[in-house]
Formats: C-alpha cells, sequence, structure tokens
C-alpha cells in the first residue's frame, strides 16, 4: 500500500504522526543542547511527577480562604478584570449546582494567579546566568524553525484554554447545552493549563531574549558602519586632502 493510499484510509496525512511532535519535544540541536535542557526520561519524570504531585497540591492551596483577600487586591483586580473578565463577574458566595460546596471563584481567581506566575517566573528567571545561558544556546545551536514552530503552538494552545476557562464561557455554556459532558472535560483542561503555561512560556523566554540578541547584534553592526563617519575622522580627511 502506497503512501496516498494510506492517507486516504487513515483520513490524515501520513506524515503527521506522534512521533513527530514528540521529535519537536525531544529532540537535540547541535552540540546536544535540548530546548528544555533535560533528557527525554528526566523531563518525562518531571511531567510526570507535576501531574501526580504538583497539581493536585496546587489544587488544595486554591481552595485556602486568602485567595478572597488576593482577588480584591487592586492590582491584580484590574489586570482580571482585562483578561479575565468571566472571573470578574462572578460573586465569592457564587455556587454551582453540580458543586454546591465549591468556591468556584476562589478557585479561579487562584489558578489565575499561579498561571501568571508559572509564566512569569519563566522571565525572572533568566537574571540567573545559567538559565540566560542555556536559553541562548537553544536560539544559537537549535533548529531556528523548530523553536518559532512550538512557539507558536504553545502559544496557541496556552490562549486558546485561557480564553475557553477566564475570559469566555460561552463554548462551554455551548457544550453544556448540547448535552456533552462538559464536567468531564474541564479537569482536563485545568491539568493541562499550567503545563502549557510553562511551556508557552519557557518558548517566550527563548525566543524574547534570542531576539533581543539578534537585534542588538544587528545593532552595533550597524554602529561599527557607521563608526568612521565621526568628527575626528572628517577632521582628519580635511587636513590629510589641505596637505596634499
Amino acid at each position: 500500500m502506497d503512501k496516498s493510499q494510506k492517507e486516504i484510509q487513515s483520513g490524515v496525512p501520513a506524515q503527521f504522526d506522534v512521533s513527530a511532535l514528540s521529535a519537536i519535544f525531544y529532540s537535540s540541536g547541535r552540540r546536544g543542547v535540548r530546548i528544555f535542557g533535560l533528557p527525554p526520561e528526566q523531563l518525562s519524570m518531571a511531567t510526570i511527577a507535576l501531574i501526580l504531585l504538583g497539581i493536585p497540591l496546587a489544587f488544595i492551596l486554591a481552595m485556602m480562604p486568602f485567595w478572597d483577600r488576593v482577588g480584591d487586591f487592586a492590582l491584580l483586580k484590574n489586570v482580571n478584570h482585562s483578561i479575565a473578565p468571566a472571573i470578574d463577574g462572578l460573586a465569592y458566595d457564587y455556587r454551582s449546582i453540580a458543586l454546591p460546596r465549591f468556591p468556584l471563584k476562589r478557585f479561579l481567581i487562584a489558578s489565575t494567579a499561579m498561571v501568571e506566575l508559572i509564566f512569569l517566573v519563566n522571565f525572572v528567571a533568566l537574571f540567573a546566568r545559567k538559565v540566560r545561558k542555556h536559553a541562548l544556546f537553544v536560539w544559537t545551536c537549535f533548529d531556528r524553525t523548530k523553536i518559532f514552530q512550538y512557539f507558536g503552538a504553545s502559544g496557541l494552545i496556552f490562549f486558546g484554554l485561557w480564553y475557553v476557562l477566564f475570559f469566555n464561557w460561552e463554548i462551554l455554556v455551548l457544550l453544556n447545552s448540547s448535552g456533552r459532558a462538559v464536567g468531564r472535560l474541564f479537569p482536563y483542561l485545568a491539568i493541562a493549563m499550567p503545563i502549557t503555561a510553562a511551556i508557552f512560556g519557557h518558548m517566550a523566554a527563548i525566543v524574547g531574549l534570542g531576539a533581543w540578541r539578534t537585534a542588538s547584534r544587528k545593532l552595533r553592526s550597524v554602529r561599527k558602519m557607521c563608526a568612521p563617519i565621526d568628527g575626528d575622522h572628517l577632521f582628519r580627511l580635511k587636513t590629510t586632502s589641505r596637505s596634499d
């Protein structure tokens, strides 16, 4: 069976395979540089540990009452009013019919704060020399096309999840009205959100730092080209021309 027949029967191109996605995720660039700086085995173990330990602990932390005060903090409230308006319209005493004792707004405020913190930590970590060095190694040694592909894919997933969970609930309401089990889908979206935020934040830090380094190098080259055109050099040219 040839390639075209496989594509017709499967309904998707034969090139699109899970191994292709894993190759982008686990592949290495020149000098063995990896995007996340860990071998595939350690990266898989870290992801499993995050799902089994980190997310349950984050869920327990999100139930703490102090998040009600955090949600009333002026700066965070103004930020969430712009980027997470679905939460801003909820009252603290709102309870879902399916979960009458579950503090939904407290949980959502904690979730947005944790996701924002995970995203920003990737940029704060650039102040560490080792992290900054690894990010520049990825930018210079890794395939630039794969970097932008992974950056775009992770950004698309991140903003899509953010829109569904925190910005506009019309999609969830539509799925619920159509008779589909939204309650089963919500835990998977909640689990994927912090992982996607960590990946997209890491890629954004690499692309941002790498773009700044490339732009600064080009600016230096432009300055070097324009360096001979200064006052001292022009004065020397005039004096030498007069002497001749």
